[in-house]
């Protein structure tokens, strides 16, 4: 906010009257509140529900109004009635494909729309409900990247700001009320420019801002903007997902198995994204399956891991619990087990004991992998269950 402030005020000191009235117009929009909007959530699935209604609205819809409210530019009200956000989730049955549209009608303002897909097909129940969390929080982030462009920051003032001090610029009255689309736009050279910029944000990873900036070439018209305008609308639509996606994959070489089990997923969510939303490509079809392919076997890879080291850390506890076992001549009970639990270099967390007639079940939790193992006492001997 900082910045805006003192970019606004270099600026005035350089221009005209007019044209100091007109970026007063924009950086006061950069203090505004939040817009406040009131929200409604609808499904239209025909017969087809992979999750029950509840659920889906709990994943998709209750995830993108977080991230809208996060984002700083909505506030949800329901005394709110000229402002509308509408939120529909759509399933197409046939093809497995999950969408979440979101359109808002700001006062004074275009309605603009955002929407996410992404296929679900051959997913279980948890992997459904986290594809339903990942189109509720990118459809919100794309709006809200949306709002910052063409309505907190819309591209003619990054245009205002590069003209020199002799140009003509429009008057408020001519540009206040008035779309993106019916505002001049800068020359193919500076609209180039801002392609550039938002393609090295992109190679920075600094998505939200790369996507702010091909949301005003998207919506540019002028000399030059058409070519530029599809190229952005296609970053959009797959350059920005599909290097997001492969940024994830590379993320997969971290030693935390935590790290690089949502690495696995939420590069598999952004190549199901790609499936849905470029469906009409067989080249980008058939790299988003081979990409899950590869993800699988790396899924696959890091369970038979994940596996070995908590088969490790139960192996270490049977030694321990066996060593109490010969020393008392019992199986010990809980307090007793979470003491020597405590003292071990096996990082391991006891989840519960239960004790019947002739055997004690102990349950762990590795605390590396989060996975469980069951270790029974009886006779004297301690055995792994699972």
């Amino acid at each position: 906010m900082i910045l805006k402030a003192l970019l606004c005020r270099k600026n005035t000191s350089r221009l005209t009257v007019a044209s100091f009235l007109l970026l007063t117009v924009f950086c006061t929009a950069a203090y505004a509140k939040p817009f406040p909007v009131h929200s409604e959530v609808s499904i239209t699935n025909g017969d087809w529900f992979p999750l029950p209604a509840e659920d889906m609205k709990a994943a998709a819809a209750d995830t993108a109004l977080a991230e809208l409210t996060k984002g700083g530019l909505f506030s949800i009200t329901e005394a709110e009635k000229k402002n509308k956000l509408a939120l529909v989730i759509s399933l197409i049955g046939p093809a497995e494909t999950a969408k979440l549209t979101i359109s808002v009608s700001l006062k004074g303002q275009p309605t603009y729309i955002s929407t996410a897909s992404i296929s679900v097909h051959d997913m279980d129940y948890q992997g459904i409900y986290n594809a339903f969390e990942h189109i509720g929080r990118v459809a919100a982030q794309r709006l809200n990247d949306k709002t910052e462009a063409l309505v907190i920051k819309p591209a003619w003032l990054e245009q205002v700001k590069a003209l020199p001090p002799s140009s003509e610029l429009p008057s408020v009255a001519s540009v206040k009320n008035k779309a993106p689309s019916e505002v001049p736009v800068a020359n193919d050279k500076e609209l180039q420019a801002l392609y550039d910029k938002a393609q090295n944000l992109k190679r920075k990873y600094q998505y939200n801002r790369a996507r702010v900036s091909f949301e005003q070439l998207a919506a540019a018209s002028g000399p030059g903007s058409k070519r530029l305008s599809l190229l952005a609308k296609d970053e959009l639509k797959y350059g920005l997902t599909v290097f997001e996606a492969r940024q994830s994959m590379v993320a997969m070489g971290a030693g935390d198995p935590n790290i690089i089990s949502k690495s696995i997923r939420n590069a598999e969510n952004l190549y199901r994204q790609i499936l849905a939303e470029n469906s009409d490509s067989l080249e980008r079809t058939r790299e988003a399956h081979s990409a899950l392919d590869n993800l699988s076997v790396s899924r696959n890879a890091l369970k038979n891991v994940l596996r070995m080291q908590t088969m490790l850390a139960a192996g270490n506890v049977r030694v321990r619990l066996q060593q109490e076992v010969m020393m008392t001549g019992e199986c010990p009970d809980k307090k007793r087990t979470e003491t020597f639990a405590d003292d071990m270099y096996t990082d391991v967390s006891l989840k519960s004991v239960n004790k019947t007639e002739g055997e004690t079940r102990y349950v762990f939790a590795d605390n590396k992998t989060g996975s469980p193992f069951t270790l029974l006492c009886a006779d004297y001997r301690i055995t792994l269950v699972n």
